[in-house]
C-alpha cells in the first residue's frame, strides 16, 4: 500500500479544538477519494468515477475527514480543491499555501 502526504495550510481552521498542521498521510485510495471530492461530487457519484462501492467511499471521506482534525465535508473538499490546484502547472504551490500532493 503507498501512502501519499498533503500538507496542510498553517492559515486552514481547525474544526472543534483539534488542530492538524504539517503533513497528513493518506493512503493511495483516500488520496484518490481526497482528490474527486474537489468537484462537490455526492459519495454515489465518486463511486461510480473511482468504480467503488458508496459504502467504500464513505469509509474513506470518514477518514480523510479525521486524519485533518475532524473536518467538514465542505472543508475536505476546498482542500481537495487547493491540492488539485497545486498539482497543476501555473497553480497555487509552495510557501504553504495549498495542499500538494508529495
Amino acid at each position: 500500500m503507498r501512502v501519499v502526504s498533503f500538507s496542510v495550510p498553517a492559515w486552514f481552521p481547525p474544526r472543534g479544538g483539534e488542530e492538524v498542521r504539517g503533513e497528513v498521510q493518506l493512503t493511495e485510495q483516500e488520496s484518490a477519494v481526497f482528490l474527486c471530492l474537489a468537484t462537490g461530487a455526492s459519495n454515489a457519484e465518486l463511486a461510480g468515477e473511482l468504480q467503488l462501492s458508496v459504502s467504500t467511499v464513505k469509509f474513506h471521506v470518514h477518514n480523510i475527514r479525521a486524519k485533518l482534525g475532524g473536518i467538514s465535508r465542505l472543508q475536505a473538499c476546498l482542500l481537495a480543491a487547493l491540492a488539485r490546484e497545486g498539482t497543476r502547472p501555473g497553480g497555487l504551490s509552495g510557501g504553504g499555501a495549498a495542499a500538494v500532493p508529495r
